[in-house]
């Protein structure tokens, strides 16, 4: 088996048949696709079985998120190579993940690779992040890791089987985002570079529109993961100084939002992002407050 496709699911009914539609129209290289369920509570489990045995749908018990999701579909997969895939995401080509094989047989140095990421519309494409969240205002050098990609999205990204086994795939300590910039750090910590595969590109869907939802928990989540990132490779006073950063911002913003919140109607976009700092503001604050005896505020004003 050349390559093996690992797929993780939450409530994903109205976008996962497209993509392992695309999927299965593959050609020219042997593979395999794993879907792993994190306990869906719509009928995500209903359109897999459509597919019969064309895949191999693994059902949790339990929502175990993005990494430990994977990390379930990679022990039941035989595939040389890795292939991660978001459900709301679809190849364009019929010979992509051939060309994702052959560009890493060409590529040894690469351990891990993304491709190009497309928004459904064409208006947005993502690039590969040349730094990690932060770099720039942290002490520690990370001028000697191989390569100049610093991480790219877990939403579409190879990586060769026998360095998942060796960095023990993600770490479970992350629920949802981040974890694949930790993966991408560890991965170079051992010497690899990441790569960029351009002849590949991957119509990405992204987050349902909050337009109708509340973004504070997403908000949260994506900064309780960028601040498990920071405490396990930054050093400590660096990750004190960026959450006070973080919530000096926050501040700013929330109080500007709210009060233009209160001038439009409800769920306005003033509202939407007063939602979204109030998250920031409340969980820097939780992490200060957990570091520190002293008041979270200390120090509060000092520019870097």
């Amino acid at each position: 088996m050349e390559i093996s496709i690992i797929i993780v699911t939450y409530n994903s009914a109205g976008q996962i048949s497209l993509c392992l539609d695309s999927l299965l129209k593959q050609a020219g290289v042997g593979f395999e696709v794993l879907v792993v369920d994190n306990a869906s509570q719509d009928s995500t489990l209903a359109e897999l079985k459509k597919f019969g045995q064309k895949i191999q749908a693994i059902a949790s018990p339990e929502n175990l998120g993005f990494g430990r999701g994977n990390n379930l579909g990679f022990a039941a997969s035989k595939g040389r190579y890795i292939y991660l895939l978001n459900p709301d995401a679809r190849l364009d080509d019929a010979g992509a993940l051939k060309e994702l094989c052959q560009s890493m047989e060409a590529n040894p140095r690469w351990g891990m690779a993304g491709t190009v990421l497309r928004s459904s519309d064409g208006g947005h494409e993502s690039r590969p992040a040349t730094e990690y969240p932060g770099q720039r205002h942290v002490s520690r050098d990370f001028s000697k890791l191989p390569g100049g990609i610093a991480w790219v999205g877990g939403a579409s990204m190879v990586i060769r089987r026998e360095l998942y086994e060796k960095l023990g795939g993600f770490d479970p300590d992350f629920f949802l985002y981040s974890e694949e910039t930790d993966f991408c750090l560890r991965m170079r910590e051992l010497g690899f570079e990441v790569g960029h595969i351009s002849k590949v590109t991957v119509e990405h869907i992204g987050g349902a529109s909050e337009d109708l939802h509340d973004p504070y928990g997403s908000s949260a989540r994506k900064l309780r993961g960028l601040i498990l990132f920071r405490q396990k490779h930054y050093p400590p006073a660096d990750c004190v100084w960026l959450a006070k950063r973080d919530l000096r911002r926050a501040r700013f913003r929330m109080v500007w939002n709210s009060l233009l919140a209160r001038l439009q109607p409800p769920r306005s976009t003033a509202w939407l992002k007063y939602r979204q700092y109030r998250a920031i503001w409340e969980v820097s604050l939780e992490y200060l407050c957990s570091t520190s005896n002293k008041s979270p505020l200390a120090g509060f004003g000092t520019q870097r």
